[in-house]
């Protein structure tokens, strides 16, 4: 009974990563504001893969595949970033003492969505053959650095209820 209950907070859990997807994709029609959506999938991702190591890289590349099919992007831009970052922030973590303080947490993620934005343009515009507007990942990157500092304090909630034993 404990198994199955686990069981279906890492599917329920999983399910909340899904819906964050769904809202990076999502068609707003105000004044071209679906482009300028914070990276909400990126904040779970880096919170649950590399911070709580939740996530397996499986499910990542899945995301990933799922985000390029949905947002029109080659398939596999998203996932092969995804997952080379999380590979070289699990192996920095590996290196470092300090996970726990929030302000070093922050500034990974800065610098998690900073490479992140910037591989993702780079691939981008090199497949499109010319660069892309920039002005959307800066102020992605702006809107997601900041609105980090809310979502990881939801993160720990949902890490609180879902993925420690009461």
């Amino acid at each position: 009974m404990l198994q199955q209950k686990s069981i279906s907070r890492i599917i329920l859990l999983h399910l909340i990563a899904i819906l964050f997807v769904i809202m990076n994709v999502s068609d707003i029609r105000i004044a071209g504001l679906s482009e300028l959506i914070p990276l909400f999938d990126l904040m779970i991702i880096f919170y649950f893969g590399i911070f709580k190591n939740a996530f397996s890289i499986w499910f990542i590349f899945i995301l990933g595949i799922w985000n390029d099919a949905l947002n029109g992007a080659p398939l596999g831009t998203t996932a092969l970033c995804y997952i080379l970052l999380i590979k070289l922030f699990l192996l920095l973590n590996n290196k470092m003492i300090i996970k726990e303080n929030f302000i070093q947490i922050w500034r990974q993620f800065v610098a998690f969505c900073f490479l992140f934005l910037l591989m993702k343009y780079t691939i981008l515009s090199a497949f499109n053959g010319e660069f892309l507007n920039v002005i959307t990942p800066i102020v992605q990157f702006i809107l997601s650095s900041v609105l980090y500092i809310l979502m990881h304090k939801f993160f720990d909630y949902l890490s609180q209820k879902l993925l420690e034993d009461n």
